[in-house]
């Protein structure tokens, strides 16, 4: 199991559905998959429903397609 923290490099605003990301902010992503790594992590097709699903589980509920939030430029990646 890959494990990943994830840190808001920015603060993230999504008013229409009332979310705010701080700028440091941290997610704890788990990902049951082999072959995922932090420069792959947004840009794997395998993954991408788990992700959101990790995602949901840490407060965040947006639809995948939303490129502000599932998008390497917005965080800083670190693999446990």
């Amino acid at each position: 199991m890959a494990t990943f923290v994830l840190t808001a490099l920015h603060n993230i605003d999504r008013p229409q559905i009332g979310l705010h990301i701080d700028r440091g902010q941290q997610l704890n992503i788990n990902l049951n998959m082999n072959g995922i790594t932090p420069v792959n992590l947004f840009n794997n097709s395998r993954c991408q429903s788990l992700l959101a699903q990790q995602f949901r589980v840490n407060g965040i509920d947006v639809p995948i397609t939303d490129v502000g939030i599932y998008s390497r430029g917005h965080w800083d990646i670190k693999m446990k």
